[in-house]
C-alpha cells in the first residue's frame, strides 16, 4: 500500500507542486535580482529586508502554530466523518486570527517608532526615517498573510497542494511588479505596495476553493477537538515566538554594523534556500498529511519507512550541493547578482556568508522533514523546546562572534544552532520509532567516498577556472554547470557501485 502511495499520490502531487514552487522561486530570485540591480547592498535594501522580516515573522508565527495545531485535528474530524465539526474548527481559526492580527496591525501603524526601536535599534538618520515609513505602509499585509496560513494548510489537508502554492506565486509576483513599476516614482516604497497586493492575492486565490466554507456566525467547536488543538498549539506559541526571535535578532545585531550587512546576509540566504525549497520543502508539504494519517492509523512500520526514505534522499542530494555551493560561492553570487548597483564589493560582501551557510545545507534540508514528523505524531513539545534552547544558543553565539568577526559571525551562529537542533531531534527519534543504527552507519560510510570524489572534482575544476582570465559570465556559468554535471555523474556512479541504490 505504501509503495503504491509513494508511486502515485505523493509523486504526482509533488510534481505539480514542484512546478509551481520553481516558478515561485524564480520570482523570488527575480525580486532579489531587481533589488540588487537597482539598489545593490545600499541601506534601502537593509531597511526593506528588516521590514519584510517583521511582516513575514508574523506570517511564519501563524503558519508554524496553525499547521500542526489545526491540521491534525482537522484531519481527525474528517476521518470520523464529522465534516461540520471540521469546518466549525476552520471558522473558529479565522475568528481567532482576526482577533489577534487587527490589533497588532493597529499598534504597528500607530507606534512604528517603538517597534523599530526593538527590531532595528542601530538604524539612524535616513535608515530610521525610511524604516518607520515603510512599516506603517506594510501593516495591512499582517492580516491577509496570517489568514492565508489557515487557508493554505486547510487546502493541503484536503490534498490540494497546487492551489495554495499558486497563492504564493501571486504573492511573489506582486512584490516584483511593485518594485519594477514604482521604482522611479516611489523607489523602495513600491516593494512594500507589492507586499500588500501580494498578501491580498495570496488569500484571494485560496478563497476560490474555500469561500463557501467561511462563516462569521459564532459556532460551537467540539470540546475534544478544541482541547486537542490547544494541547498541540500551546507549546508552539512559546516555541515559534523564540524561533522568530532568532531571525529578528540577526537584524538587531546587524543594524549596528556596516551598510549592506543585512542585505548581504539576506541575498546569501536566498541563494541557499533555492535547493531547499525545490526538494525538502516541497516534499514536507506533501508528506505531512500522509505522516499524520499513518500516525492516526498507528501504522508504525509504514511511517518509519516513509521518514527513513525521505531523510535518505535528502542527504544523498544535499551533500554534493553543499560542497558545490561552498567551493563556487563567489562565482555563484557574481553570476546571479553582480549587475547594476551590485558591484564587486557587494559580491565579496555576500559570497562569504554564502560559503558559511552552505556548510549547514544538509541540516537546513532535513529539518523540514524532522519537524513535521514530530508534529504529525502529535508531539509539538519536543521540537518546540529543542528549538527554544537552540535559539538561546544562537543569540549567545551571535553576540560572541559578531564582536570577533563582524557580520559573518551571524551566519556562523545560525549554522551552528541549526546543526545542534537537528542532531538533537535525530537523537530523540528513538523515543518515537526504532532505527537500525548499524544500517544508518553503513549508509553514511557508503556515501562518504562518492562525496569526497565529487568534492575533489569540483575543487580542481574551480582551480582551473580561476587560472583562466577574461572569462565572460555566460562562459563561466556554462563551465560551472558542466563541472557540476560531470561531478554529479561520477557521484551517482560511485553511489551505485557502493550499493546505495539497492
Amino acid at each position: 500500500m505504501l509503495k503504491k502511495l509513494l508511486q502515485n499520490n505523493i509523486i504526482k502531487s509533488s510534481a505539480g507542486l514542484l512546478i509551481i514552487t520553481l516558478l515561485v522561486k524564480m520570482l523570488g530570485y527575480a525580486e532579489k535580482l531587481v533589488l540588487a540591480y537597482y539598489y545593490g547592498t545600499s541601506y534601502r535594501v537593509d531597511v526593506y529586508t528588516v521590514i519584510l522580516t517583521i511582516v513575514l515573522s508574523l506570517f511564519y508565527f501563524f503558519r508554524e502554530v496553525v499547521e500542526p495545531g489545526f491540521l491534525n485535528v482537522f484531519l481527525e474530524a474528517k476521518s470520523k466523518g464529522d465534516e461540520s465539526g471540521a469546518w466549525h474548527l476552520f471558522n473558529k481559526g479565522i475568528r481567532i486570527i482576526l482577533a489577534i492580527t487587527i490589533p497588532v496591525a493597529l499598534l504597528a501603524f500607530l507606534f512604528p517608532e517603538s517597534i523599530m526601536n526593538v527590531f532595528a535599534p542601530g538604524f539612524e538618520g535616513d535608515k530610521w526615517v525610511l524604516s518607520v515609513k515603510l512599516l506603517q505602509i506594510a501593516v495591512p499585509a499582517f492580516i491577509f498573510l496570517a489568514l492565508s496560513t489557515l487557508t493554505s494548510i486547510t487546502l493541503n489537508g484536503m490534498k490540494l497542494f497546487v492551489l495554495p502554492a499558486s497563492g504564493e506565486l501571486a504573492f511573489k509576483g506582486f512584490i516584483l511588479i511593485g518594485i519594477v513599476v514604482f521604482y522611479r516614482e516611489l523607489g523602495i516604497v513600491g516593494a512594500i505596495i507589492g507586499i500588500i497586493a501580494g498578501s491580498i492575492g495570496r488569500l484571494g486565490i485560496h478563497l476560490v476553493k474555500l469561500y463557501d466554507k467561511i462563516s462569521f456566525r459564532k459556532t460551537s467547536v467540539d470540546k475534544s477537538y478544541a482541547k486537542k488543538a490547544w494541547m498541540l498549539t500551546w507549546p508552539l506559541l512559546l516555541g515559534v515566538s523564540f524561533s522568530q526571535v532568532s531571525s529578528l535578532t540577526d537584524n538587531i545585531f546587524a543594524s549596528y554594523l556596516q551598510e549592506g550587512a543585512i542585505a548581504a546576509l539576506s541575498y546569501a540566504k536566498k541563494v541557499v534556500e533555492l535547493p531547499i525549497i525545490i526538494f525538502p520543502y516541497v516534499l514536507s508539504i506533501v508528506v505531512f498529511p500522509y505522516f499524520s494519517q499513518l500516525a492516526i492509523e498507528k501504522q508504525q512500520e509504514k511511517l518509519k519507512k516513509l521518514l527513513a526514505d525521505s531523510l535518505k534522499w535528502i542527504v544523498i542530494a544535499f551533500l554534493p550541493i553543499a560542497s558545490f555551493f561552498f567551493i563556487y560561492s563567489t562565482s555563484i553570487i557574481e553570476i546571479i547578482f553582480q549587475h547594476g548597483a551590485f558591484d564587486r564589493t557587494s559580491t565579496l560582501l555576500t559570497s562569504t556568508p554564502l560559503m558559511v551557510y552552505s556548510l549547514g545545507m544538509v541540516f537546513f534540508a532535513i529539518e523540514t522533514i524532522l519537524v513535521i514528523f514530530y508534529y504529525a505524531n502529535a508531539d509539538a513539545k519536543t521540537p518546540v523546546f529543542v528549538g527554544i534552547g537552540c535559539v538561546l544558543l544562537h543569540i549567545v553565539l551571535t553576540w560572541i562572534f559578531i564582536g570577533w568577526i563582524g557580520y559573518i559571525g551571524i551566519a556562523i551562529a545560525f549554522v551552528i544552532q541549526k546543526t545542534v537542533k537537528n542532531l538533537i531531534l535525530l537523537g530523540l527519534l528513538k523515543n518515537k520509532i526504532t532505527f537500525d543504527v548499524k544500517k544508518i552507519r553503513n549508509f553514511l560510510l557508503k556515501i562518504a567516498f562518492p562525496v569526497i570524489i565529487f568534492t575533489l572534482v569540483i575543487f580542481f575544476s574551480k582551480t582551473f577556472m580561476d587560472n583562466l582570465s577574461n572569462m565572460g559570465l555566460l562562459i563561466k556559468m556554462t563551465y560551472m554547470g558542466t563541472s557540476f554535471v560531470v561531478g554529479s555523474s561520477i557521484y551517482l556512479i560511485g553511489l551505485r557501485f557502493a550499493g546505495v541504490f539497492k
